[in-house]
């Protein structure tokens, strides 16, 4: 628990500046504008005994929402944020001009600060028991992440689940979804699930509808890719999902040129078999092919290619060592005259 000091604020009023509700508060996430004013007012009161722990407590959110809302307005330019010593300091900063000046050009716009997708932070023994005996959402998330993985969880179970609250910013309720969908899958290995979870918090699957769509959608186009190999009853095995995910998420392949490939891979070899569809499929995609217009300008330009060996291969160019040689050219009426003249001596003598 760290404590916080409040300095005093810019104006002697808690009234918020119009810029604030009309530039800020719509662009940040609800709770980080509910800390901000909750900080204001305390400011305002000369609050000195104010800590993370008590304000996660107020609002019924996780301390790192907490820390994590001051740093997110320290980079707006609202607050300037220490976290120097044993506490942190907040200091409320004034409300940054909207209007632009003529002779300065315009300074660029913050970006709103997003999780780094490729560093998962760690968490100590210490927070996780925290955050399971303070909230009642995290508890629960534990208590679920359990029952669907089947197992007991390892302190490092527990990271990867705190992390996809924590850290992807999923809402609760989606991760609760989310498990059990993992889990109805057959999957209930946690790097699995965590790849899903990022895709998810990449995709801004920030709802239970949404998640509902999406998945209804990826299971609709497994379901038609197990048609097109010639099993639409079966539930693809975890070989066939892995190559599945390949072509539709990493590779991005819509389902017309991977059922195309099925289909071609039938015709060629007598049977679709999931190696030779994804030579297809990653020829395609390293040719940047995404339509089937694209295949068949492709095949075109192959096939033409493809022509012209064949004639090359059937009428060679042979080099001749004499295509080069100019042969004389003879004048035959000087070779009579010689020949008569040749004659004539011969005669004489």
């Amino acid at each position: 628990m760290r404590p916080i000091t409040f300095h005093p604020a810019y104006e002697p009023s808690v009234a918020l500046p119009i810029s604030f509700i009309d530039r800020y508060m719509q662009a940040c996430t609800p709770v980080y504008a509910l800390i901000y004013i909750y900080g204001l007012r305390h400011s305002m009161a000369g609050s000195r005994g104010l800590s993370t722990q008590q304000i996660s407590e107020a609002f019924h959110i996780l301390e790192t929402d907490v820390l994590n809302a001051w740093k997110y307005w320290d980079a707006q330019g609202l607050v300037k944020m220490d976290t120097q010593g044993e506490g942190i300091s907040i200091e409320f900063l004034p409300m940054p001009s909207t209007k632009p000046q003529a002779s300065t050009p315009e300074a660029p716009k913050t970006e709103i600060p997003h999780f780094n997708i490729s560093t998962r932070p760690q968490y100590t023994v210490e927070e996780l028991a925290f955050y399971q005996k303070e909230s009642k959402d995290i508890a629960r998330l534990f208590s679920h992440g359990e029952q669907t993985l089947g197992k007991m969880l390892t302190y490092n179970d527990l990271n990867v689940l705190f992390g996809f609250y924590d850290w992807l910013r999923l809402p609760m309720d989606v991760i609760l979804y989310m498990l059990s969908y993992c889990s109805e899958g057959g999957h209930r290995d946690l790097r699995y699930v965590e790849k899903v979870a990022m895709d998810w918090a990449e995709r801004g699957i920030n709802t239970v509808e949404a998640a509902g769509n999406y998945t209804a959608s990826f299971d609709r186009d497994l379901r038609a890719i197990m048609k097109a190999l010639g099993h639409p009853a079966a539930f693809p095995s975890p070989t066939q999902r892995k190559y599945m995910q390949a072509w539709l998420d990493e590779m991005g392949m819509p389902l017309e040129l991977i059922l195309e490939a099925c289909d071609r891979t039938s015709v060629q070899i007598g049977k679709p078999t999931l190696k030779y569809i994804n030579k297809i499929i990653s020829d395609w995609h390293e040719k940047g092919i995404k339509t089937m217009e694209a295949v068949a300008a492709a095949e075109s330009e192959w096939n033409k290619n493809k022509e012209l060996k064949l004639e090359r291969k059937a009428s060679p160019k042979r080099r001749n060592r004499f295509a080069n040689f100019k042969p004389r050219e003879r004048d035959y009426a000087q070779i009579e005259r010689m020949a008569q003249e040749r004659l004539f001596k011969s005669s004489e003598g």
